[in-house]
């Protein structure tokens, strides 16, 4: 037989959750065929099969985890001692391109990671071992008969072993509360970058309001543009705020550009693309590559590459809408927050809703490692004389 494992698709990801199967056991296959999706930190991968024959298996249901090295195929035939461990070209695995801002080769798009401003997850995540959940034979058994999926159990006897009552414990909780629900793919990746960032950073926030005129106030797409004019602004300034920060090292690196995160919420998470050389461009520019990179972003096929770089992000929760019951759309009640920064970047920004006709709620939240409170103060005072 011949099993066919989870190729490397790089970027340093470890693992895909599965999302489509698109043969079955007794399925005759072409080479090149496509055989499956799974989902990475930011795209869905469609993968191919390396060879042509029949399908004798398939590993993995629907939402389940596979490793890099892991089996995802097994093919009829003779030679049982053969595996096809997986090093596809980047020109065989279909991520879906298409053509963004940065206008990449579709050979960049096929790539994946995930990142949110400068970090991929390579970069942004401890190394993680592939092991299986410690538990014996007779405890996975009792797992097994009660439904329950001891991969998402935490251990509490020695050495992190799983014990009956851990068990019977996560059974007793699923039947009264249901089963939990996984996170996968970008959730699951935001979730480690996130605690990565609590652990290294040092955060401070500050708050203001701007005073803005009544045609942006109406529209928050201006409002995006009009804020990313005046981070350039304030990052020609002050430009201890947009720069890499290396805590190891103790070093950091201005920078003269201002490449934007732009942080995009959607139903499968956050998202972070890059808007480049803000500084350089006029609003009509800003404007088209703001929305040809949401478009992106929604259609789920942003190469990495749009994904990386950023040298501060911005963060417009004021612009979500909320919706109530009866489907009518209310005001968001949302001014001033604390968001995290995401190393090696030392600040983000974040605007709330206009309130009081034209006030403009203001959040920077900074590295203090790197940045001093008088830096930060004058960085919003910037802010602030810009959008005034």
């Amino acid at each position: 037989m011949r099993y066919f494992k989870l190729p490397d698709l790089g970027e340093g990801l470890i693992e895909a959750d599965i999302v489509e199967w698109h043969v079955k056991a007794g399925d005759t296959v072409a080479t090149d065929q496509l055989m499956l999706a799974v989902e990475t930190a930011k795209a869905i991968v469609e993968i191919p099969s390396p060879q042509m024959g029949v399908i004798e298996h398939t590993f993995g249901e629907i939402g389940d985890t596979v490793h890099i090295g892991e089996p995802l195929v097994e093919y009829q035939g003779e030679n049982d001692s053969v595996s096809v461990v997986g090093n596809l070209s980047a020109q065989s695995l279909n991520a879906h391109p298409q053509e963004t801002e940065g206008k990449k080769s579709s050979v960049e798009q096929k790539k994946d990671t995930f990142s949110i401003g400068n970090r991929n997850v390579r970069d942004a995540l401890p190394t993680e071992s592939v092991q299986s959940a410690q538990a014996s034979p007779s405890v996975r058994g009792l797992a097994k008969r009660l439904g329950v999926d001891i991969e998402q159990i935490k251990g509490s006897a020695q050495g992190g072993r799983i014990s009956s009552d851990d068990v019977e414990n996560a059974a007793r909780l699923d039947q009264q509360l249901g089963q939990s629900e996984k996170l996968t793919g970008v959730r699951k990746t935001m979730a480690k970058v996130m605690e990565q960032s609590h652990q290294q950073v040092v955060p401070v926030s500050l708050f203001g309001d701007a005073v803005i005129s009544a045609k942006f106030a109406e529209n928050p797409s201006d409002i995006t543009i009009m804020m990313a004019q005046a981070i350039a602004y304030a990052c020609r300034k002050e430009p201890a705020l947009n720069c890499w920060f290396d805590g190891e090292n103790m070093s950091r690196r201005l920078l003269d550009f201002v490449d934007l995160g732009i942080a995009v919420d959607t139903e499968q998470g956050l998202f972070v693309p890059v808007l480049r050389q803000v500084q350089a461009r006029d609003e009509k520019d800003l404007s088209q590559g703001l929305q040809a990179l949401k478009q992106a972003v929604i259609k789920r096929n942003i190469p990495p590459s749009e994904m990386t770089g950023a040298s501060i992000i911005l963060s417009n929760y004021g612009s979500i809408r909320i919706q109530s019951a009866d489907g009518e759309v209310r005001a968001n009640p949302c001014r001033y927050g604390t968001p995290i920064v995401v190393p090696p970047m030392v600040a983000i920004v974040g605007i709330g809703a206009v309130y009081e006709g034209n006030r403009l709620p203001i959040s920077i939240t900074f590295d203090h490692r790197c940045v001093t409170g008088g830096e930060a103060t004058r960085f919003m005072g910037y802010l602030v004389e810009y959008l005034s």
